[in-house]
């Protein structure tokens, strides 16, 4: 394989995730919570579930160390952009490729704007961090939440928490909340629909590269008008994304009930269908690719599978980085001119 191959490859694959969990960033700020009595003696940032408050309605949950470990996306996440590795521990304080482990994005919504928090596990000197984000925003202050201190300025805030091993990014607001949910002061989305959806791919007892996990929501609706047509009765969904030899890639829709669900599959699999004979697709040689995938209805839900072998990989990655680089020409034709 090439190295650009797999550099288009793993570009492929977190550029998807990136996506994604940038959509959580659309989202409103979460509603205010009670604070319930802690299930937890002590602060607990074992987990970076443990920071999310269970409020948020979007998650996409990233195993930097299984990203670096495949040969899927190895050529990105460990070589992709090292010219840059200590420019960016200059202006963040560490960089996110090498010292961070796991990184959670989760969305809120509500009525007041849009928000998300961003928790990273791995290795962070705090007060390089906060150096770093002081240097960056004119007029930074750094007030302490419980036993931690938070560097905020500009509606941005970061913040570690004492075991050094886990930084939250968010606002003001959302960090402070994220502190709360690993102290138990407030619940974390583990116990909530979100953890559910996660334990609905098994991504608890056996964690993927990728996780994702959505509530369907109003807001969802209007942001996906004219995008893609989202069922009025699809009430939330999770997928996963395991890095083998093979990237193997499983979902689940729910739905109101049984009929619907039922309903549901039998038009994806139709549009599937229609959208493998796309004359461009079957040009791309990627026609089989949307072939592979099977929707199973089981009860409310739709179970959806995709594996993609390892021998096809080289090809694959060629490709979707000449699909990348067309749609790249047409955007860069429609744009206006200087």
């Amino acid at each position: 394989m090439t190295a650009r191959s797999r550099a288009s490859g793993g570009a492929t694959l977190v550029a998807a995730v990136v996506f994604v969990a940038a959509g959580c960033g659309d989202l409103p700020p979460p509603p205010a919570v009670t604070p319930v009595p802690s299930s937890r003696a002590a602060r607990d940032d074992s987990d970076a579930w443990n920071g999310v408050p269970r409020g948020a309605s979007s998650l996409a949950d990233l195993d930097m160390n299984a990203l670096r470990a495949s040969p899927w996306s190895r050529a990105l996440v460990t070589g992709g952009f090292v010219e840059d590795r200590e420019e960016r521990r200059r202006v963040f304080g560490y960089d996110v490729f090498n010292d961070a482990d796991r990184i959670v994005v989760a969305g809120f919504e509500g009525a007041g704007g849009t928000t998300q928090i961003v928790v990273v596990v791995g290795r962070f000197d705090a007060a390089r961090v906060g150096q770093a984000f002081a240097s960056a925003t004119p007029g930074a202050v750094a007030p302490r939440w419980r036993d931690c201190p938070i560097w905020e300025g500009g509606g941005r805030a970061v913040t570690v928490l004492p075991s050094g091993r886990t930084l939250v990014q968010g606002t003001p607001e959302t960090a402070r909340a994220a502190i709360d949910a690993a102290w138990g002061v407030v619940p974390d989305a583990r116990g909530g629909p979100l953890g559910a959806l996660a334990r609905d791919v098994d991504a608890e007892s056996h964690r993927p590269a990728v996780t994702l996990a959505l509530l369907v929501t109003d807001e969802v609706r209007a942001r996906a008008s004219g995008i893609v047509d989202v069922p009025p009765d699809l009430r939330r969904g999770a997928a996963r994304v395991d890095l083998g030899p093979d990237i193997e890639l499983s979902a689940v829709a729910v739905f109101d009930d049984d009929a619907r669900a039922s309903t549901a599959a039998r038009l994806w699999t139709g549009a599937l269908r229609e959208l493998a004979q796309n004359r461009m697709l079957r040009i791309m040689g990627l026609g089989p690719l949307v072939d592979g995938i099977t929707l199973d209805p089981e009860g409310a839900r739709v179970h959806g599978r995709l594996r993609i072998p390892e021998d096809k990989r080289e090809a694959l990655a060629e490709r979707v980085l000449l699909l990348l680089q067309a749609v790249a020409r047409q955007r860069g034709q429609g744009a206006p001119q200087p």
